[in-house]
């Protein structure tokens, strides 16, 4: 797994990351466990993907970079708000998927 080396976390998540980053290394599938990655098609930025789902292989395949971990749906949605919301303030802009590729060492950008 790829994880973005500023790992945007929820309260919730934050709490208990290294126990839920290890799950997810190890193949497990954490209840209300939620990843905010890079988005797969060129339309969308981010994506939202339920932990549950990795347990296919050709979604653990299509995972790109991961940005945010956040226990349930709720936390998810405000940490995706607080994402934009702080790379805006950051590049006066909302090209997200362009940060995170220049900000992230050895990714294409």
């Amino acid at each position: 797994m790829n994880w973005y080396s500023g790992l945007y976390l929820g309260k919730m998540a934050r709490e208990k990351k290294e126990k839920l980053i290890q799950k997810l290394e190890s193949g497990k599938t954490p209840v209300n466990t939620y990843l905010v990655t890079l988005a797969t098609g060129e339309a969308n930025q981010l994506e939202i993907i339920p932990a549950w789902n990795l347990r296919f292989a050709h979604e653990r395949e299509r995972l790109t970079l991961i940005v945010g971990l956040g226990c349930g749906r709720d936390e998810t949605f405000e940490l995706v708000r607080r994402i934009t919301e702080e790379v805006y303030q950051e590049t006066h802009g909302a090209c997200l998927r362009e940060y995170f590729e220049q900000t992230q060492p050895g990714q294409k950008g």
